[in-house]
């Protein structure tokens, strides 16, 4: 149990440990700014695709009215 409680202390601490993965790619900060989100797949009716996420690896959709 103390080998258990050993190994999740130092998963932690190499995570906290690693800037990377902590911080956000410019374009997915961008789509959150414009109320949008990040979807594996293309955007479909009501969203439309308003820019890319994760350098471009991801769509960014936005929520749309249809008035």
């Amino acid at each position: 149990m103390r080998i258990l409680f050993f190994l999740v202390a130092a998963l932690f601490f190499l995570f906290q440990a690693a800037p990377a993965y902590s911080q956000e790619a410019p374009d997915t900060l961008a789509c959150r700014q414009n109320r949008g989100s990040c979807s594996f797949v293309a955007c479909s009716a009501p969203l439309v695709d308003i820019g890319t996420c994760r350098g471009g690896k991801l769509k960014c959709c936005k929520w749309t009215s249809s008035s």
